[in-house]
C-alpha cells in the first residue's frame, strides 16, 4: 500500500475531488493540459496535488505528483502542466520541488519504505508547446534535472498516459 500520510487529503479521488487539477483518481488537468496514468493488474498508484495542497506557500513548486508501485518497481513522477509560453519555467519548478522541498522527500521515502527497492524519480512537463532538443538540453543542464518527456496535450488531442514512460 502507498502511504501518503500526512498528505492523504491531497490525493486525487475517483469522485468528489475538491482540487480543480484532479479530473479523477489518476487523471490531472489544468487549462486544457491533461495527463493520466493507467494501471495493470497488481499495480497501484496515487496522484497528489502539490500546488495548493501539499505546498501552500508561495515558493516554487510543480503542480502534482504520481506515486506508482508495481511489478518490482516504484516510481515518483513529478508533473508540471504548462502553457506554450512558459515551458522553460517548468524546468525550474520541477527541479526546485525535487531538490528543495522536504515534503517531496518524505513522500518519496514513504514509497521507498513500502517494499523492496528504491523509487525511481521521473519528471514530466505536459504542454501544448515543444522545445528544440538543444533548448531542452540547455534547460536540463541549467536547472540540474532531466525531464523524461515533454508530453503534448491540448483539448482536441489524445490524453497522454505516463505508463508509456514509466
Amino acid at each position: 500500500m502507498i502511504d501518503t500520510t500526512p498528505y492523504s487529503h491531497c490525493e486525487c479521488r475517483r469522485m468528489g475531488n475538491t482540487y480543480p487539477v484532479c479530473q479523477s483518481d489518476l487523471m490531472l488537468e489544468e487549462e486544457g493540459k491533461k495527463v493520466r496514468l493507467t494501471l495493470r493488474a497488481g499495480e497501484e498508484a496515487k496522484a497528489l496535488v502539490l500546488d495548493g495542497c501539499v505546498f501552500t506557500d508561495n515558493d516554487t513548486k510543480c503542480d502534482a505528483m504520481y506515486l506508482f508501485k508495481g511489478n518490482s518497481r516504484k516510481v515518483v513522477a513529478l508533473v508540471e502542466l504548462k502553457g506554450v509560453s512558459d515551458i522553460a519555467h517548468a524546468f525550474t519548478q520541477l527541479a526546485y520541488t525535487r531538490k528543495h522541498r522536504p515534503e517531496y522527500q518524505r513522500l518519496k521515502e514513504a514509497l521507498d519504505y513500502s517494499g523492496p527497492g528504491v523509487a525511481m524519480e521521473r519528471a514530466f512537463i505536459v504542454s501544448n508547446g515543444m522545445l528544440s532538443k538543444p533548448e531542452r538540453e540547455r534547460l536540463e543542464n541549467q536547472c540540474g534535472i532531466r525531464v523524461n518527456e515533454i508530453l503534448y496535450s491540448e483539448p482536441s488531442s489524445k490524453v497522454p498516459d505516463l505508463r508509456d514512460w514509466l
